[in-house]
């Protein structure tokens, strides 16, 4: 047995193993989602199945789903979609360079038009999710092809229908980024960034810092006035924290009912005061049932602050953060602890 071999069987015992002791099903998805924990190539993933854990000891069979739609699912559908619209993009720059520079000479250019015709048509075959975008531009590349005599009364067209083709280029990539419920980054948008701009920081040497906060008694809310109201309570905050960062923080939904904000250029004081800020900005909104204007009580979150480190890993950022935030609802939530307060078991709130 070659090496490779062994260490997928070990892989794939300690992952079984591992579903075995939660009680949870060898079913192919558990399986997945466990084989990708053990490998260690999804830290996220491990994060969040060590955070299960930490609650509750055990995982559910709704939370294992809940893991796969996140890490395995979602993640390879984002990735698909912007492998597909880097691929559309190249094959739509190469147009207008090639409508370009026929505009200066038609003749001569039937064999290239036919050639990134064909190429077209495979990527539309390749990536059918975008064939009807891509159908768009290989009627341009024929018309023109045809048409080559008349070119020039046919170019601002084909420059029309580029421009709607960018456009939905743009569409596609602001979907995969975005967390359709409350409008800001999604978490895969957030792993990205936080290790864009650690590597950034640890360039240059400037200071990052990065929030982690959590709606107060999410689920009472949930329990007594239904998920839509919920809903409703996540899009609020999710409002009042985008009013509040502004040029390259970076605010994402992180999972559930729990936010994070990345702050470049930012110390861990003045990303406390913001956090603070925030809070109490959300703290000052009441809640209304939309129909009623029934009064639906206070919102609040607490809120972990965190500075980078040159030492720091993701890994390590992120749980400090996390540190703070469990610290700041095991001392009464609505409000923000950072990381300097947890040794004295201060925190910051609003007098």
């Amino acid at each position: 047995m070659s090496h490779s071999e062994e260490a997928s069987h070990r892989i794939a015992e300690k992952a079984l193993a591992g579903l075995k002791a939660l009680g949870l099903a060898a079913t192919p998805r558990n399986f997945e989602t466990w084989c990708a924990h053990v490998e260690g190539r999804n830290p996220a993933l491990s994060r969040d199945i060590h955070k299960c854990l930490s609650a509750a000891s055990t995982i559910s069979q709704a939370q294992a789903n809940g893991l796969y739609e996140l890490h395995i699912l979602r993640a390879d559908l984002s990735r698909d979609v912007m492998d597909i619209v880097s691929k559309f993009e190249t094959e739509v720059n190469e147009l207008i360079d090639l409508l370009e520079a026929t505009g200066e000479s038609a003749q001569g250019r039937n064999e290239e038009l036919t050639s990134l015709s064909s190429r077209l048509h495979q990527t539309a075959e390749d990536h059918p999710d975008v064939s009807a975008l891509l159908e768009r531009v290989i009627a341009v590349t024929k018309s023109v092809k045809e048409e080559n005599f008349n070119l020039e009364r046919r170019l601002a067209e084909s420059a029309d229908e580029v421009a709607a083709l960018r456009h939905n280029v743009e569409h596609i990539q602001q979907e995969a980024m975005i967390d359709p419920l409350t409008g800001v980054k999604n978490r895969k948008t957030f792993d990205a960034a936080i290790e864009r701009h650690i590597k950034q920081s640890r360039e240059t040497g400037s200071p990052l810092a990065l929030v982690i906060c959590d709606v107060d008694h999410f689920k009472l809310f949930n329990d007594k006035w239904g998920h839509q109201t919920g809903d409703q309570v996540l899009r609020l905050v999710a409002e009042v924290m985008t009013a509040n960062v502004k040029g390259q923080d970076v605010l994402a939904r992180y999972g559930g009912e729990e936010f994070a904000i990345i702050l470049p250029e930012t110390t861990l004081d003045n990303a406390a005061m913001l956090a603070d800020r925030i809070r109490r900005a959300i703290e000052s909104r009441r809640l209304k049932k939309r129909r009623t204007e029934e009064d639906l009580g206070l919102v609040t979150m607490s809120m972990g602050v965190a500075a980078f480190d040159p030492s720091d890993t993701i890994e390590a950022l992120i749980e400090r953060a996390d540190e703070c935030l469990y610290a700041a609802k095991r001392a009464g939530r609505n409000r923000v602890v950072e990381e300097t307060a947890l040794n004295t078991a201060s925190a910051r709130r609003a007098g």
